[in-house]
């Protein structure tokens, strides 16, 4: 056993080493990108097969087909990323995991990089699924560790949540020597084990519902819900938010109030969490994104008939909206509990220093001039295009933008722009790596119904906004191995698109202007790629 300083992403990396995990998947997005950056790095010493996806759901399918074949594996995702993936999940529930089978899900309270304050947790309720949140490092890679015997004993998925914040704490963390085994169950083929049908999904649903009540009596000895301290007075710390209080507390236990540490946010704790409550007056319940656990919280003490009174964010001690900073937690405690002295003090003015950095991948970014260029061409028409982006790169120029919702949608928005009757002629502005993600069904369907839609595609030849990861289009794979390079231009022209134009920023012959002047006179469905030269592309 060595000790080392890890990251919250270093750390779950160790614990899927340590866990025997043999495939991780992934499309880019953080949190969680840093962990199967890491992982990347350890494939080759470790044989573990990792990739980046074409997108989330692909990811989770192929992790959903190594557990099957008895490997385990891990799936790594953002919050919107595991919007993508819940149509297999849904069914994925159903039918019970053979290999173990881990999601780490990086949510974003903040919105520090993404395009929502998105709180993923009560999906966890909608899927049935085991969830769990770490309050640290050491936490997390006991957790990632755990959670592949979980998965297996109790044959179902576990998803691991974290925050952006929490992968930036660091602190001392245990972990053994490898090489580390990677356990092989084999490949399993039984009748309808991994086939939900109308004829057996209501069974399956109950066997579910069996193996959540039989997860129970783990979720009530695990460590990762634990009481500290003593009192009449109760705050319950869900997952990171109980470091932050502890940070608060300078590392101590409590003295003027009892707190419940917890990991297990579905299915929830039941018998601890009544013993808490039975124990409280009062309880309050710090918690990042929305209320939650405190929701679920205020049932159970209706069930149970206790008189505990939860307060939180429903009753105006903390924000329901971004981060929940240390400053607020120590206001709301004090707010809350009069007599309560912080033995650590966090002030709203130093509240940047707890913001989660974020390393900028838009140094050099040309997207001012394509739009520009794209503006000079319009204006010879006497047009005032109505600009559809998708996330990513495009943030930089999201002020010229009309809309901009998720990733892959800019071409059926668009398309409904132009089927609704706008006078103005609808473009869909996307990268390639969005290309590949979901805009592809769309272009077939604009395609299929007779779109008049403009569609640029912003070829960086990576996915730049994550990192300058590769997709599809890119002549290498994640370990930076060769690897087919799929051409947007043949794709579109297969798909049926005939009026296809190619330019540079830096082309001379033809300028883009002028290319984009030929687009705008095209009257149907029309394509336009531009290619951000690497060498015109500061960062790349």
């Amino acid at each position: 056993m060595t000790t080392q300083s890890l990251n919250g992403d270093q750390a779950m990396a160790y614990g899927a080493l340590a866990g025997g995990v043999k495939v991780v998947t992934s499309y880019p997005g953080s949190p969680s990108s840093g962990t199967v950056e890491m992982l990347i790095g350890s494939a080759l010493k470790h044989e573990i097969y990792v990739e980046w996806s074409a997108n989330e759901k692909v990811a989770m399918e192929i992790g959903i087909g190594a557990s099957m074949t008895g490997r385990r594996a891990l799936v790594c995702t953002k919050s919107v990323g595991l919007n993508v993936m819940i149509d297999p999940l849904m069914a994925l529930n159903l039918t019970p995991v053979h290999g173990g089978l881990v999601i780490l899900l990086g949510d974003d309270p903040g919105a520090y990089g993404s395009q929502n304050d998105q709180d993923s947790r009560p999906l966890a309720l909608h899927m049935e699924m085991l969830m769990l949140e770490p309050s640290s490092p050491a936490e997390a890679y006991a957790m990632m560790h755990e959670a592949f015997i979980l998965s297996e004993k109790h044959h179902t998925a576990v998803i691991i949540r974290e925050t952006r914040s929490f992968t930036q704490q660091s602190m001392p963390v245990e972990i053994p020597d490898g090489p580390y085994p990677q356990p092989d169950l084999g490949v399993v083929r039984e009748p309808y084990r991994f086939v939900p049908v109308p004829i057996n999904a209501v069974a399956k649903h109950r066997a579910l519902h069996a193996t959540l009540k039989a997860i129970i009596p783990w979720a009530e000895k695990t460590a990762y819900n634990r009481i500290l301290g003593a009192g009449r007075k109760g705050v319950v710390g869900v997952g990171f938010a109980s470091r932050k209080i502890l940070d608060i507390l300078d590392g101590e236990p409590p003295d003027s109030f009892r707190l419940l540490k917890l990991g297990v946010l579905y299915p929830l704790p039941r018998k601890i969490i009544a013993d808490f409550l039975r124990e409280s007056e009062e309880v309050l319940v710090v918690e990042e994104n929305g209320p939650f656990i405190e929701s679920q919280l205020k049932a159970l003490a209706h069930e149970l008939g206790s008189s505990a009174k939860i307060l939180g964010k429903q009753g105006g001690y903390l924000p329901d909206e971004g981060e929940v900073f240390r400053w607020r937690i120590q206001n709301a405690l004090s707010q809350w509990l009069p007599e309560f002295i912080p033995k650590k003090t966090f002030l709203k003015e130093n509240e940047d220093d707890e913001k989660p950095t974020k390393r900028s991948f838009c140094g050099g970014c040309r997207y001012e001039e394509v739009l520009d260029k794209l503006e000079e061409a319009s204006k010879g028409f006497g047009q005032n295009p109505f600009l559809i982006g998708d996330p990513g790169c495009l943030v930089t120029v999201a002020d010229r933008l009309d809309a901009k919702y998720a990733m892959g949608s800019a071409v059926g928005v668009a398309d409904g722009v132009s089927k609704a009757g706008c006078k103005e002629r609808a473009v869909a502005i996307f990268g390639d790596s969005a290309f590949f993600h979901t805009a592809l069904p769309a272009v077939c369907n604009a395609v299929h119904n007779r779109s008049r839609i403009l569609m640029i595609v912003l070829d960086n030849k990576a996915t730049s906004a994550s990192g300058f990861q590769p997709n599809p289009g890119v002549g290498r794979n994640a370990l930076g191995q060769n690897a087919p390079a799929l051409d947007i231009e043949r794709i579109v022209r297969a798909c049926g698109v005939k009026s296809i134009f190619t330019s540079n920023l830096d082309d001379t012959a033809p300028p883009l202007a002028e290319v984009f002047r030929n687009a705008l006179n095209s009257s149907g469905l029309t394509l336009v790629v531009v290619r951000i030269d690497k060498k015109t592309h500061r960062a790349l």
